[in-house]
């Protein structure tokens, strides 16, 4: 009897020694931030600090609704531990955006629990939250909570943030629904509002606007993927390193707030749109989202978004017709409209062409910039004196019957245009770029140039075209010269051991402005909003205002400069006879 106890109490003993040294594995994994590890290991654990260091696992993991599920099953028997978890379930709440139930969390482990170093941060945290809310989620919190003193420190901390219009709205909705009296806040909040003059004079909606420590966006990336060999590859790939880079950099500056990033490839079979941005919006919670490539797919996120609710940005799509009543959608890529009427500001109001021709190629995607331009010319002032709107494909490109009005010649039958704006665009552009050029030069024309990007590699200088100006569109463009662009490149090919392509800075600036301006306004709530209303963002590779509207008006419109433009400038020591030409 005596020999079976002692077994008993060895094999007991045993199972206790195991168990600790379990947990001791656990929280050293958890610590070091293995959480997988962490997790695979305290699964297999019983015990409430098992339970506890699981549940943080999973939230460290972003397992939000699993990590709330393991931590409500801590229980009172040790305060320490049933604070932790409880604290944690607040935070869950707060990253899920159930911001009432991470308030009323809160609430009650500050009610009930002593002051400890736990509750202490929960204090800090609970008012985090309050300062954090936008006046809509004020509305749906208020009316989510059922302790009253919960409600009237959201009026409280609604004081000097919100309009005065919307706590005198929610003071009256507490009036009306209040069961029990609380003199103290209810006269400060009183006090407050007795004066809409002096309460506006002090309104600052910007007033502490900070967010709680530990908070993580969600940014959702849809791009396609192509087999390796594919001439597509490096686009989305070049993409994709540039916006990793361009979060990992956020991470490292901030260590306070944290970004992940949620891929999903819409090349993916079997996948749909529809399935792709359920997928990213309900069960990844995404706050934003950068693509997808190009215009066609992106019409269709574009519907959804607006839906979701879910900002998104595209990189380098610019169909004119995305933005016609997507509020959520912005293009980071100029539309071609967009380009046309940028440049009939060049053209009228800084070069003074008053008369103006144009010519593009019907179906194009350079017909919508053309109408754009003519619209916009005309509303400055300018005249647009032959407009040309073509299938030019149809008549094999033979373009002179068009070209003929665009002469300098003195003719009584033909009226003089100062230039002619030609927006050739796609895989015919080149050709029409070339019978344009011939046609001009046969008529010894003067008339200047403005065109899309498609003119930037033409070279006037072989052309008898002497006294020609050369204007042309660009949306994108990177100065490898540069110090940031060089550190970029540098920081790109450590990372990834590869040169990067244009694509990468594009990529890097699409995510760079998302990350700056969540970090501006802290609450993803806020970001449609901060977005309409950038100004003057200055990348890497394109320039960005959106300036009130859902598309970049950042144009650049450079001019073709001649060889004999391009003179070194003397370097100190150099003779006079020693500058050369490029």
């Amino acid at each position: 009897m005596k020999k079976a106890l002692f077994f008993s109490v060895l094999a007991l003993f045993s199972y206790s020694s195991l168990v600790a040294q379990s947990i001791e594995m656990g929280r050293n994994l958890y610590q070091q931030g293995d959480f997988e590890r962490a997790i695979f290991v305290l699964e297999r654990v019983p015990g409430e600090e098992s339970e506890l260091l699981l549940g943080k696992s999973h939230f460290a993991q972003r397992n939000y609704l699993k990590a709330i599920n393991i931590l409500r099953g801590i229980s009172d028997s040790n305060t320490e531990w049933n604070q932790d978890a409880r604290y944690t379930i607040a935070l869950a709440h707060f990253q899920l955006k159930n911001y009432a139930e991470s308030l009323e969390t809160l609430h009650g482990l500050l009610s009930e629990s002593k002051t400890t170093a736990i509750t202490r941060k929960a204090d800090q945290f609970y008012n985090d939250v309050l300062s954090f809310l936008t006046d809509k989620q004020r509305f749906t919190v208020f009316k989510a909570v059922s302790e009253q003193e919960i409600q009237l420190d959201i009026i409280e901390k609604a004081l000097g943030r919100a309009h005065y219009s919307v706590v005198t709205a929610l003071f009256d909705l507490y009036e009306r629904s209040k069961s029990s009296e609380n003199a103290l806040k209810e006269n400060r909040i009183k006090t407050a509002l007795s004066d809409s003059i002096q309460y506006q004079q002090s309104f600052n909606p910007n007033r502490l606007k900070t967010a709680p420590d530990g908070i993580s966006y969600n940014i959702g990336v849809v791009l396609p993927q192509f087999e390796f060999d594919a001439s597509e590859y490096e686009i989305p790939q070049h993409l994709y390193y540039g916006i990793q880079l361009a979060v990992e950099q956020f991470n490292q500056e901030k260590p306070n707030t944290k970004a992940f990033i949620t891929y999903r490839n819409t090349n993916q079979e079997g996948s749909s749109t529809e399935s792709i941005l359920a997928d990213l919006v309900y069960k990844e919670g995404i706050d934003v989202l950068i693509g997808p490539l190009f215009s066609e797919v992106a019409k269709e996120f574009s519907n959804l978004a607006e839906a979701y609710e879910i900002p998104m940005l595209l990189p380098l799509a610019n169909a004119d017709s995305l933005d016609l009543y997507n509020n959520y959608v912005f293009q980071l890529n100029p539309s071609f409209a967009t380009q046309g009427k940028i440049m009939a500001r060049k053209a009228v109001q800084e070069l003074g062409y008053d008369t103006l021709g144009v010519i593009a190629e019907a179906q194009s995607l350079g017909a919508p910039a053309a109408r754009a331009f003519r619209h916009e010319a005309e509303r400055l002032g300018g005249y647009v004196e032959y407009y040309f709107e073509e299938d030019f494909e149809s008549l094999g490109y033979d373009i002179r019957d068009y070209t003929q009005f665009f002469t300098t010649d003195t003719l009584d039958s033909v009226a003089m245009v100062k230039a002619v704006y030609a927006p050739f665009t796609g895989s015919i552009a080149q050709t029409l770029i070339e019978s344009m050029l011939t046609d001009l030069e046969a008529m010894r024309s003067k008339v200047a140039i403005l065109g899309s990007e498609e003119w930037r590699e033409v070279n006037i200088e072989s052309r008898r075209l002497d006294s020609t100006q050369l204007y042309f569109s660009r949306s994108f463009y990177v100065d490898t010269s540069t110090s940031e662009a060089r550190k970029f490149i540098s920081e790109f090919r450590i990372r990834f051991s590869t040169v990067p392509n244009d694509f990468a800075f594009i990529g890097y600036d699409a995510a760079s402005v998302i990350l700056e301006q969540l970090d501006f306004v802290n609450n993803p709530a806020d970001l449609r909003d901060s977005l309409k209303d950038l100004r003057g963002y200055k990348g890497l590779s394109i320039d960005v205002s959106f300036n009130g509207t859902h598309v970049n008006e950042k144009i650049s419109i450079e001019r073709m400069i001649r060889d004999y433009e391009r003179v070194f400038v003397a370097q100190p020591g150099q003779s006079q006879q020693n500058r050369r030409r490029r």
